[in-house]
C-alpha cells in the first residue's frame, strides 16, 4: 500500500471523529448545555486525537530514527481494532454496559501498548541515536494514556456523587491532557515547528528537549498523585513544574522565529495553540488554588471544557493536519501544492476564529457566539480537509516509500 493510500484511510477516521464531535457539540448547544458533553469530549480526545497520535506518532518516529515503518497492511487490522475498542467504550458508557466498557478499554489499552512497544523496538534497532531522547516523549505519552484509560474505566463503577469519583476524574483528565496529548505535542513540536516554518532546527533543540522531558514527566506524575490525594496545592505545583519543562523543551523551537515568522495557516494555528497551552496551564493553577474541594475543581474543569479544546488542542491539531495532509496525500510536488492550496483556502480570514472563540467563551453573555465561532472554524476545516482527500484520490499513484 502506497503512503498516500495509507494516510487516506488512516486520517479518514480522524476526520470522521471530528465530524461526529461537531455534531455532538451542536446537539449539546441546542440543549442549552454550557459545557461539552461526555460524548463530545471523548469523540475528540479518545476518537480523533488518539487516532491522529497513533498515525502521525509512528510516522514521526520512523522519520527521526530512519527506521522502516511497520507494513501498512499489517497496521490496518490494528487501526480497525483500535476503533472498534473506541466505539465500544463510547457506546458502553452511554448505555451503561460496564462489561463492554471494560473489554473495549482492554482493547484500546492493548493497541496503545503495541504502539509503545513498537517504539521501543525501533529505538533498540536503529543506528541513528541522535533523536532517541525526543522519541521518549512518545513512550511516556503512551504510558500516560494507558494509565488514563485505567482510571477512566475504574471511574465508571463509582457513583458520580462519591468523592472518589471526582478524585479519579481529576487524575483521568490531567493525565490524558498533560500526559497523552501534552507530551506528544511538545515532543513533536521540537522538530515539527521548524519544519512548518521551513527553517533549520536550532542546534540545541534535542539537548533542551531531553532536559525538558524530565520536568514534564515529574510534573505530570505530581499532578496525578495530588489529584488522587485531593491536595490541590500540589496540583498547582505540578502544573508549574510541567510549565517549566515545556518552556525548557520549546525554547530552541521558539528561537527559530528569528529566522522565519509564521506565514500560513498551519504555522499561525500552531502558534496560537501554543500560546493557548500556556494560558490553559495558568488557568488550571488558578482553578486548583481557588477550589475548595475535588468536586468543585472537577466541576470547574467541566464548565470550561469547551475552552480547553478551543484555546489549545484544536488550533494545534487542526494546524498540524493542515500541514501534514497535503504533504502525505500528494503524489508529487505539483499535486502537493494543489492540495495545499485547497486546505489553506481563505486561511487569513479563518485562522483566528478559534482564538476569537476562546475570548468570547470567557464571558457568560457571549458563550453562544463563542461556541458558534468554534463550530464554524471546525466545520470549514472539515469541508476543506474532506475536499483535499477527495481531490487526492483522483491522482494516479507514483513511486513512493
Amino acid at each position: 500500500m502506497k503512503r498516500a493510500d495509507w494516510h487516506l484511510r488512516a486520517n479518514l477516521f480522524v476526520l470522521l471523529y471530528l465530524l461526529a464531535a461537531l455534531g455532538s457539540g451542536i446537539q449539546s448547544a441546542l440543549s442549552e448545555e454550557k459545557h461539552l458533553s461526555w460524548l463530545t469530549v471523548h469523540l475528540l480526545l479518545l476518537g480523533a486525537v488518539t487516532n491522529g497520535i497513533l498515525t502521525w506518532g509512528e510516522h514521526f518516529v520512523a522519520a527521526l530514527l530512519w527506521s522502516r515503518s511497520q507494513g501498512r497492511l499489517r497496521r490496518l487490522p490494528l487501526v480497525l481494532a483500535l476503533n472498534a475498542g473506541i466505539l465500544g467504550c463510547l457506546v458502553g458508557v452511554e448505555i451503561k454496559l460496564h462489561a463492554l466498557v471494560v473489554v473495549s478499554s482492554l482493547v484500546v489499552g492493548g493497541i496503545i501498548f503495541i504502539y509503545v512497544w513498537g517504539i521501543h523496538r525501533s529505538i533498540s534497532e536503529t543506528l541513528n541515536k541522535r533523536y532517541v531522547g525526543l522519541i521518549r516523549y512518545y513512550q511516556y505519552a503512551g504510558l500516560a494514556i494507558i494509565l488514563g484509560i485505567s482510571l477512566g474505566t475504574v471511574g465508571v463503577f463509582i457513583p458520580h456523587e462519591e468523592l472518589w469519583h471526582s478524585k479519579l476524574a481529576l487524575a483521568h483528565v490531567h493525565v490524558n491532557l498533560m500526559g497523552w496529548v501534552g507530551l506528544t505535542i511538545i515532543g513533536t513540536l521540537i522538530t515539527f515547528w521548524p519544519t512548518i516554518l521551513r527553517t533549520p532546527m536550532h542546534p540545541k533543540a534535542v539537548k533542551f528537549g531531553e532536559k525538558g522531558l524530565r520536568f514534564l514527566v515529574f510534573g505530570v506524575a505530581l499532578v496525578i498523585v495530588a489529584a488522587v490525594l485531593d491536595i490541590r496545592v500540589l496540583v498547582a505545583v505540578g502544573d508549574l513544574i510541567y510549565l517549566a519543562g515545556a518552556a525548557v523543551a520549546l525554547t530552541p523551537a521558539a528561537l527559530v522565529i528569528r529566522q522565519r515568522v509564521p506565514d500560513r495557516a498551519s504555522s499561525w494555528m500552531v502558534a496560537t495553540g501554543v500560546v493557548g497551552f500556556v494560558v490553559l496551564i495558568a488557568l488550571d493553577i488558578v482553578t486548583a488554588l481557588q477550589s475548595n474541594s475535588a468536586e468543585s475543581f472537577f466541576e470547574a474543569i467541566e464548565d470550561h471544557s469547551l475552552i480547553i479544546f478551543v484555546v489549545w488542542l484544536l488550533p494545534i491539531f487542526l494546524g498540524s493536519l493542515t500541514y501534514l495532509l497535503p504533504m502525505t496525500l500528494g503524489r508529487g510536488p505539483k499535486v502537493n501544492r494543489e492540495l495545499e492550496a485547497i486546505i489553506n483556502y481563505g486561511w487569513r480570514l479563518r485562522v483566528f476564529l478559534l482564538p476569537i472563540s476562546s475570548f468570547l467563551l470567557l464571558f457568560t453573555g457571549f458563550h453562544d457566539a463563542g461556541f458558534a465561532a468554534a463550530g464554524i472554524a471546525l466545520g470549514i476545516f472539515l469541508v476543506l480537509a474532506f475536499t483535499t482527500m477527495i481531490r487526492a484520490r483522483r491522482y494516479k499513484p507514483v513511486a513512493s516509500p
